[in-house]
């Protein structure tokens, strides 16, 4: 039975113009989500402008597939539902540390995002493992433990956000790293995003992270320091199979796989909220299969995708919106989204323009997009917060996983191994709030009051 509110149901089929039309919304809304991991890990490493327009066309393309894969479901792939998936910002953190760390044992650019590939494509087996233990799972990936993953997930990459507002790793190393140059465009696309959510339109709304990069790349090129283009390449950006050589960072695995269960409860969450807005079940057998597949896409298509010089990929959450604004849920319209980001993938056009936004500019829409991750954890342990176990979940999560960045010289007497699984406080925080969670045994009703 359709849901009340809904124009077309997941079944149902559109015209095509309805479908682009509705598709362009979905495409806004993700576009800038999608390539902010390249561009941020890229820059972050100094890799030169033909990576950055590798990885840029490569997350375009890969989040397009993995959007068909998602929505129309391979056997047990896919969740069968409009749920698009794209690039995953969670794990920027991570590989941003696990960058700095392969930039100061020597390895070159390349080298150190091959091992962030490599390792997350390994380390996506756990994901597809959960997929097949759900029941098992879900007993452990509880509500308040997910939501206070998320929001250390969110304040870690606060602190990179707001690097690439004050100029980011170039202005660090020519001495004008917070200077108003870089501040203002940063304040222009932050202010951009802002201003977008205001008004009435919801198209404006739906696209206004883009919109901030554009407003942002327009403050730059009216002050004339807007980057020069890149080199003339190819208008068809043709994918390649392994154009990055693939190695395991076996150090950074523990961190890597705490990643894939933060993402396998964000999963489960999105593809229960797209069920429950398109009008299907949120129980049952058909429920469990579509949650299932969902999460197995998840990790399937991160194995791959790493392959073609993609960083892992998600569910978007933010998509569920359009579908409540628009009131369509049909697959056709994820068809139609999915084709636009593959063509924008294979267009060597759209990678090179994207290449010149400024570091400033992306840290101001960065600090709305990261930030709203912090939020999103802050408002699921708001609605799981029942009792004292949950409280003391929450307590040593973001105790542990705030204390070890706020005060990393607390582990300096540490082996390294130690510092590099511990230093990260995506990484404590989350076992330090499994660990509270077992201890403090279940709530009991009368505690609860």
């Amino acid at each position: 039975m359709k849901r009340k509110g809904l124009v077309y149901g997941l079944e149902d089929r559109p015209g095509w113009g309805t479908a682009v039309f509705v598709g362009v919304q979905h495409f806004l809304a993700m576009f800038a989500s999608i390539i902010t991991p390249a561009l941020v890990l890229c820059k972050g490493v100094g890799a030169p402008p033909e990576t950055v327009a590798l990885m840029l066309g490569a997350s375009l393309l890969t989040s397009g597939v993995a959007t068909l894969v998602q929505i129309h479901r391979i056997g047990p792939v896919g969740s069968g539902m409009l749920s698009v998936q794209g690039t995953s910002s969670a794990f920027i953190a991570v590989m941003a540390g696990m960058g700095a760390a392969a930039a100061k044992a020597g390895a070159s650019p390349e080298e150190a995002l091959g091992a962030m590939l490599g390792t997350s494509a390994l380390c996506a087996l756990l994901e597809v493992g959960l997929s097949f233990v759900l029941p098992l799972a879900r007993k452990v990936l509880t509500p308040v433990l997910s939501g206070t993953v998320i929001l250390l997930l969110g304040l870690n990459l606060v602190g990179i956000a707001m690097q690439k507002f004050a100029g980011g790793q170039t202005a660090l190393a020519d001495g004008s790293f917070g200077s108003w140059k870089h501040l203002s465009l940063g304040l222009v696309s932050l202010g951009t995003v802002l201003l977008c959510n205001r008004l009435p339109w919801s198209w404006c709304r739906t696209g206004a992270a883009l919109f901030g990069i554009l407003a942002g790349m327009a403050a730059a090129a009216a002050a004339g320091v807007l980057e020069a283009p890149p080199p003339t390449a190819s208008a068809v950006a043709w994918p390649r199979l392994l154009p990055i050589p693939l190695s395991v960072s076996w150090a950074w695995v523990p961190a890597m796989l705490v990643l894939y269960v933060a993402t396998t409860v964000e999963t489960i969450g999105d593809v229960t909220a797209t069920s429950l807005i398109s009008g299907e079940p949120t129980d049952g057998p058909v429920y469990e299969e579509r949650l299932r597949g969902g999460i197995l896409a998840d990790g399937l298509n991160t194995m791959w995708a790493a392959a073609f010089g993609a960083f892992p990929t998600t569910s978007f959450s933010q998509n569920n919106g359009v579908i409540q604004l628009t009131g369509v849920a049909s697959r056709r319209c994820g068809t139609a989204v999915a084709g636009m980001l593959v063509l924008a993938g294979l267009s060597g056009t759209v990678a090179r323009f994207f290449m010149r936004v400024p570091e400033a500019v992306m840290g101001g829409v960065c600090l709305v997009l990261f930030s709203l991750v912090a939020v999103a954890g802050v408002r699921l342990i708001g609605g799981a917060l029942k009792g004292h176990r949950e409280m003391l979940t929450v307590a040593a999560g973001i105790g542990a996983g705030l204390g070890v960045v706020l005060k990393p010289g607390a582990l300096g007497q540490l082996p390294e191994w130690a510092r590099t699984l511990f230093g990260s406080g995506v990484v404590t925080g989350t076992l330090a709030a499994i660990a509270a969670q077992a201890l403090a045994g279940k709530t009991k009703d009368a505690a609860e009051g």
